[in-house]
């Protein structure tokens, strides 16, 4: 792990469906930041609540996560954007910045759930916890590891 980050402070969990679409009322073809959705803010709170209590290596990328959000450096954007061949749903630098997108508008799919988001999210802090960086062999599959050991066996905040 290369962050040094000191662990979260504790949070209170709160109920809220993460299977329901988030919506937005946007009138632009390329929108730069919104509001971060109240929503998904307390799909963020209660999903720190579960990783530290789960100890271990979703606590470490728990904590990058949760210092990134109460830090408010996590940007949201309404629209999913093309990387290369790819589409990226989020990014994040090492210094614990992440932006990540609520709908996967350029291929017309449709609107992502809280819970697509927050597995972003997840994804994203996974990176920068673990020093995952883009073009490393196997950094992307190490990241959605992390994500998938932490989430297995836990409950829907819904």
């Amino acid at each position: 792990m290369t962050s040094a980050l000191a662990p979260a402070a504790v949070v209170t969990p709160v109920r809220v469906n993460v299977e329901a679409p988030l919506r937005g009322e946007w009138t632009c073809d390329d929108c730069d930041a919104v509001p971060m959705p109240v929503e998904l803010a307390r799909a963020i709170e209660t999903r720190l609540a579960d990783l530290q209590s789960r100890g271990g290596a979703c606590a470490q990328y728990g904590a990058v996560l949760e210092q990134s959000y109460r830090g408010g450096r996590i940007t949201v954007r309404p629209f999913m954007w093309r990387v290369g061949t790819h589409l990226a749903s989020g990014e994040a630098k090492p210094n614990g910045e992440m932006t990540l997108a609520l709908e996967i508008d350029p291929l017309n799919v449709g609107v992502r759930t809280v819970d697509d988001v927050v597995r972003s999210l997840e994804h994203e802090a996974a990176h920068i916890t673990f020093d995952l960086r883009e073009g490393l062999e196997g950094g992307e599959d190490e990241a959605n590891r992390h994500v998938r050991a932490c989430r297995a066996a836990s409950t829907p905040a819904s």
